[in-house]
């Protein structure tokens, strides 16, 4: 019994990191309860296990060692040692767990492999286990048992919440930047920041960096020679295309640059609606707009502005005379709708009754019947653009 529990003893606090002060005060506590309810033994008296040898003593109220009841105490003490040890060593394995990982949540942690369930794959950690939900992989992700992989510590539950304390990521928008932060040091020394990050997971991700030193070019310095750090990281995405896209505490600046590769001609800013217009020549609006519409969605998550690409002859089309959105307006009334800066159908739709009524020939009902054409026409061209280019106008 001594040997065997100063052995176990020895093994949790050694692999598992557990206090062996915790350990024995359970145990002394477990031992306890069961001699004063099968031995009768006296609510004074307490349970003493030496550390070193582990020997049991028993201790009168005045601390001193008294004999131990007649008790076949091997026996049951072994039995509730052996209960007592798995309880408590499950609890404080947890806890041990969920403070040595809380601080890293938020980092990458590498891992192996060590079985499926349910499509979720366990992760061996060397104390313990992680749990990579299906959809936390990657759609590519194609792992075996062995495999080593990293992921994103996305959280760490307290104990009793789950069967698994430690839930990664693989798809999670940190994991780029993390991934990133590793392969550029950099990053790691302050010079270049990461300002932010928009990820379509296993298609594109744009990160937008900036440096405070003039002659650091953070865009190229994190692509690197012959595109070495970009490539380190796609590999370690199964192919996920990285671009590197420059910040600027411009708007305009950045909205540019987070359509890239396409090339803007014109931005306007709507700042009551957060909405940003995003005019190029024909021929780009496609790479603008970029599969599927990622590419424009992509650089509406990463600027935080919803940002609407247009065709250049679209965007002019939009700027001829109000006239044109309702027949039998002459050319007078659009010079004076003009004059009040009504001189697109956009504006038109946009405009309220009482602006309207300011133009001369212009009455309540005039006003009314002028918006509700305008808006028509304006959801008109939506419908046949959206038909044409899915999500090319509005994300």
């Amino acid at each position: 019994m001594k040997s065997e529990l100063i052995a176990l003893l020895n093994y949790w606090e050694k692999e598992k990191g557990i206090d062996r002060s915790f350990l024995i005060s359970a145990l002394e506590n477990g031992l306890l309860t069961v001699y004063r309810k099968k031995a009768g033994l006296d609510n004074a008296v307490s349970i003493k296990i030496d550390p070193e040898s582990g020997d049991m003593l028993f201790l009168n109220e005045a601390g001193e060692q008294i004999p131990p009841p007649i008790f076949q105490w091997q026996r049951i003490a072994a039995q509730t040692a052996r209960q007592v040890i798995i309880q408590k060593l499950r609890e404080a394995e947890k806890n041990t767990i969920y403070h040595e990982f809380k601080q890293e949540e938020g980092t990458i942690i590498s891992g192996k492999v060590e079985r499926f369930e349910d499509n979720n794959i366990v992760i061996s950690l060397n104390k313990t286990e992680a749990l990579l939900p299906q959809h936390h992989r990657l759609f590519n992700d194609h792992f075996k048992r062995g495999d080593h992989l990293k992921a994103y510590l996305l959280e760490v539950r307290k104990p009793n919440k789950g069967y698994y304390q430690l839930i990664v990521s693989r798809t999670h928008p940190e994991f780029v930047r993390k991934l990133i932060e590793l392969e550029i040091p950099e990053i790691q020394e302050g010079i270049i920041t990461v300002k932010e990050v928009a990820r379509f997971p296993g298609d594109l991700t744009k990160i937008a960096v900036h440096s405070s030193e003039k002659n650091i070019d953070p865009v190229g310095t994190c692509i690197g020679d012959k595109a070495i750090r970009i490539k380190n990281i796609t590999r370690e995405l199964n192919g996920e295309k990285i671009e590197i896209i420059l910040w600027s505490e411009k708007t305009e600046k950045f909205i540019v640059n987070s359509l890239s590769p396409a090339v803007c001609k014109k931005v306007i800013l709507n700042e009551a609606r957060k909405i940003a217009s995003v005019i190029v020549e024909d021929a780009q609006i496609f790479l603008a707009i970029g599969k599927k519409g990622q590419n424009v969605r992509l650089a509406s998550k990463l600027t935080g502005w919803d940002i609407r690409a247009f065709r250049e002859s679209e965007y002019n089309s939009d700027r001829r005379p109000a006239t044109m959105a309702v027949d039998g307006i002459d050319e007078k009334t659009a010079t004076e709708l003009a004059k009040y800066g009504f001189s697109s159908i956009l504006s038109i739709a946009e405009a309220d009754i009482e602006s309207l009524k300011k133009v001369s020939g212009i009455d309540d009902e005039k006003a009314m019947e002028l918006i509700d054409k305008a808006k028509k026409h304006m959801a008109k061209q939506d419908k046949g653009e959206n038909e044409s280019i899915p999500d090319s106008k509005k994300v």
